[in-house]
């Protein structure tokens, strides 16, 4: 037994178990009004499985929309697939929970961060090379689209307060 009691990671679990029930609840009923999710991870991590041509064209973060164009969203204890489309093309991906590191519904301004996935994230990465980092750069400076399309990658900074 330890000395003191880990909030932080009840907090997170906690946290965590909102984002699987809000997925869960999809799953079996779909989603009601005009509900819909942006969840965002880290698409680099070894336990995310998607195909390597869609790896190789996202960075350390990548943010699916749940909203209207998706099928066969699975959820399990450790973590949730779906099928999406992309560039026409239908590719499950499975995303364990430990790799989310913001969830988001737009309809009711409820969000969700994940510091200690992301400082995970960090801690696993390899070290940055100077093409990663101008990519990087470069997709920061991008201007956001005007209305993200379902089923496509969206840059969560449209989102945040400036």
């Amino acid at each position: 037994m330890t000395d003191t009691l880990d909030y932080q990671t009840m907090t997170h679990n906690a946290m965590m178990s909102i984002v699987r029930d809000a997925l869960e609840s999809v799953a079996e009923s779909g989603l009601p009004g005009e509900h819909h999710f942006y969840v965002t991870f880290a698409p680099q991590h070894p336990s995310v499985d998607m195909s390597d041509d869609l790896r190789a064209r996202q960075g350390d973060e990548m943010t699916i929309v749940l909203q209207h164009q998706f099928e066969n969203l699975i959820v399990s204890e450790r973590g949730f697939q779906v099928d999406l489309a992309f560039d026409g093309v239908v590719q499950t991906l499975r995303i364990p929970f430990s790799t989310i590191l913001a969830f988001f519904d737009p309809s009711v301004e409820f969000g969700l961060r994940f510091p200690a996935n992301q400082e995970q994230m960090l801690d696993a990465a390899p070290p940055a090379t100077a093409a990663p980092d101008t990519q990087a750069r470069d997709d920061a400076d991008a201007p956001a689209p005007e209305a993200p399309k379902t089923g496509e990658v969206v840059n969560l900074d449209t989102f945040r307060d400036k």
